[in-house]
This record gives C-alpha cells, sequence and structure tokens, in this order.
C-alpha cells in the first residue's frame, strides 16, 4: 500500500460509545493536521459509535471506518487496522486516552532525528475522570507518570512504553512484526519486547499525554491481574533467554557479576545487596531468575531446583513462581 501520510493512528474500538467523540476531537486537533490518518476498527460493539464517527466523515477523508460483523480481540483490531493503514509512523489511539496537541508531532520530530531509533514514548498525565483532555489534565494537576529511559535490561521489568507510543512502519513491512493475537492482555508488551531485538527505542522526558485509570479499574490491565502476570511471564522468559543469547546480560558487569553470586547467598541478603546498588536495571527476583535460566539451558535442573527452593518463603516472587509451574507442566522440574 503506498504511503500517503506521516502518521496512521489505529483505534481498536468496543463499548466506546462514552469516548469516540473525545478521541476524534483530540486526533483531529494535532499540530499535524490532514497528515494524521485516524484509522477505526469497530470490532461489532454493541453500542452507538457509527452515529457519531458518521458525524466526522464528511470533510474528513483521513478518517477511515472499518465494522466487523465479529468481535475481535483489541491487539488482532490492531493489526487489521495497521494493514488498512499507510502511515510512515504508526500509533495505537486507545479510546479513553488523550494526547497534547503536539504529541504526534512531537513524537515524529524525535524518530526523523534519530534514525537508530524504531520506537519513541514520552510521558503522560494520569486522570480518573472520563474525557479529561491534556489541557485539563494538565491544569487539574494531574499526576505525572515518567516512563523510564529505555535499556534492554529494563524492559525485564515490565511494559514501560505507556500509552501513547510511536513506531516505525519498517517494523512491519520489514522485520514482520505485529501483535501476537494470542495475548489477551499484554500485547504491547510482547510487541515492544519484539521491536527490542530488531532496534533500539527512545524515551522523551516530556509530558504528551493523558492516560485514564478508571478509578473502577475498568482498565483491562487491573481486570485479570493473574492473567496479566501469566503473560508477563512468557514475555520476560523469552527476553531473558534472548538476552543471554544475544549477550545482552554478558555486557552489563553489575548485572553478570551477581547472576553469578546471587545463587550462593540468601535471599535476604540478596535483598540488602540489590538496595545498596543503584545502578541495577532490574530487581532481584530478576536476576535469581537470569540465573536459573542460565542453568536451565546448560542442562542444570538440579542447579535450578535449588535456585527455585530459596523463594519457598517469598509469596511475592510471582515470576519465579510461574517459571517453577512452567518447568514442572514440561516435565523439566
Amino acid at each position: 500500500m503506498p504511503v500517503s501520510y506521516t502518521v496512521s493512528a489505529i483505534i481498536s474500538l468496543y463499548k466506546g460509545e462514552k469516548f469516540i467523540r473525545g478521541r476524534l476531537e483530540d486526533l483531529l486537533a494535532q499540530t499535524l493536521g490532514k497528515e494524521v490518518e485516524i484509522v477505526i476498527i469497530d470490532s461489532n460493539s454493541p453500542q452507538k459509535e457509527r452515529s457519531i464517527i458518521e458525524e466526522y466523515l464528511p470533510g474528513n477523508d483521513n478518517i477511515k471506518y472499518i465494522r466487523t460483523d465479529f468481535t475481535e480481540s483489541m491487539y488482532a483490531a490492531w493489526n487489521r487496522g495497521i494493514s488498512l493503514s499507510s502511515g510512515r509512523y504508526i500509533t495505537n489511539a486507545n479510546a479513553d486516552d488523550r494526547l497534547a496537541p503536539f504529541a504526534l508531532e512531537r513524537l515524529v520530530k524525535a524518530l526523523e532525528e534519530s534514525p537508530e531509533a524504531g520506537m519513541v514514548y514520552g510521558d503522560y498525565f494520569v486522570s480518573p475522570v472520563e474525557n479529561e483532555g491534556f489541557l485539563a489534565a494538565k491544569s487539574a494537576g494531574r499526576p505525572v507518570r515518567h516512563s523510564d529511559p529505555w535499556t534492554p535490561l529494563r524492559l525485564l521489568n515490565g511494559y514501560m512504553c505507556g500509552p501513547q507510543s510511536l513506531w516505525r512502519r519498517e517494523l512491519h513491512d520489514d522485520h514482520g512484526i505485529m501483535f501476537d493475537g494470542s495475548f489477551e492482555v499484554t500485547g504491547d508488551y510482547r510487541f515492544v519486547a519484539d521491536i527490542s531485538k530488531v532496534t533500539s527505542l527512545m524515551h522523551i522526558p516530556e509530558v504528551l499525554g493523558v492516560y485514564y485509570r478508571s478509578t473502577a479499574d475498568e482498565n483491562k490491565e487491573f481486570q485479570n491481574l493473574e492473567k496479566t502476570i501469566a503473560e508477563a511471564y512468557k514475555i520476560k522468559y523469552d527476553l531473558i533467554n534472548f538476552m543471554l543469547g544475544s549477550g545482552t546480560i554478558a555486557a552489563d558487569a553489575n548485572v553478570s557479576g551477581l547472576v553469578k553470586l546471587f545463587p550462593a547467598i540468601p535471599v535476604h541478603a540478596a535483598v540488602l545487596l540489590w538496595k545498596m546498588n543503584r545502578k541495577l536495571e532490574i530487581n532481584y527476583e530478576t536476576i535469581y531468575w537470569i540465573a536459573a535460566v542460565t542453568a536451565e539451558r546448560k542442562g542444570e535442573m538440579s542447579r535450578v531446583k535449588k535456585i527455585i527452593s530459596k523463594f519457598a518463603n517469598f509469596p511475592e516472587a510471582v515470576y519465579i513462581r510461574n517459571y517453577a509451574k512452567d518447568l514442572t507442566e514440561r516435565g523439566l522440574l
């Protein structure tokens, strides 16, 4: 498909009637103007979004509206939208979030000035108020979520790119990276993890949008924390294996040194050492987990079992627990 827009903003829409008008106004108010293509995938929503959207179609040929006769996952809808888009850069535009008017222009500029990066992300306000725009959130003094600066190791802590990231189309066209539809909650984390294997990411220390955080925990990632952790486990385990194979972990002297040390000491002692080392980018549980996966890759399963046993009295170590469960189900433990 020939590229004709600077940015394609993909909206996955399901039961978003109360948000879609504000979302469209927000995107149409971007300083990039008609350089922004708005691709809406209405996933057979039972609400009346269509009548609202149709108000905006006359005079806005940069809006593309597709309604399916079936309901699919948000990530499948994003993939559908990407395949129908034509922008040089792509962003996912969640229906309930908002952008600063200059946000997309600022993100595009960052990538154009940094050809080594494939994705860029910024900071954002967190608002408990539905449909609160950027200027209103700023005036209300909403708390700012400062995203972590990018490093590959920090990605082991979890998704770090916020709700308003922007990436290059080439990640899809040249590398075949798409959202994994088998994930229900953390597909964006998986997407970023896959991107990190082929290019670097970049953080802009600037507030660029508003994340709507429902006080009733309506946001999908908070509805089923067990599912969120189970999916994140798969992503982190894959990343650890990738980083061990690529030399990313070995290149960090602090982490690689503790990976060798921690299995020989109690977890309580490791926690104290971890708190003293301010240069570390990952937590103590992840360091033990890396040590265990290192042993697993060598076939040293007795060593793996010994590392896991250290966490018998640490119920908060949810990833070690999922790792033990995974190995047991695969007949390795």
